[in-house]
């Protein structure tokens, strides 16, 4: 369930921007004391029809959402971070080569974040939910593949 209203407060008290939603949603958690225990969390979302990555807070299995406020649609967690400190903990995550952005930190977990097994299954749902069975069939049959470095004898 999302709240609308809260998710419009928070968005006003953060200052929100379009299309900064993991960035907006981590402010949340950082300069709002009630929300400082809430869950960071970055996955897909259906909205208006349209399957997006996103990234919102939920606090007490409410969804606040302080990017798009007014949109309804269904949301699919993939990776959760309990509060600051668990947020903090997780920016600590090596990033990927050559990457200097923080957000989202779904990034890190391979190309798109399929390397997670959380995040891949929020891939499967949304994609199966929004009626897009080619690309939820596709994450679901991925197998993660062992890098290979090319050594010179």
């Amino acid at each position: 369930m999302k709240d609308k209203i809260e998710s419009k407060r928070v968005g006003k008290l953060v200052r929100a921007k379009n299309k900064q939603c993991y960035y907006n949603a981590s402010q949340v958690l950082m300069h709002i004391p009630e929300y400082a225990d809430a869950d960071y969390v970055e996955g897909m979302a259906v909205l208006d029809g349209l399957t997006i990555e996103h990234g919102w807070v939920e606090k007490d299995g409410v969804i606040i959402d302080p990017t798009q406020p007014d949109l309804d649609g269904k949301y699919f967690p993939g990776l959760r971070f309990r509060g600051v400190s668990g947020l903090a903990d997780a920016l600590r995550t090596p990033k990927p080569h050559r990457s200097w952005q923080d957000f989202p930190i779904f990034y890190r977990f391979g190309w798109g974040g399929v390397d997670s097994p959380e995040f891949r299954a929020a891939l499967v749902a949304a994609y199966r939910y929004a009626g897009v069975e080619d690309s939820a069939k596709q994450y679901e049959e991925y197998t993660q593949v062992e890098e290979c470095v090319a050594v010179n004898d």
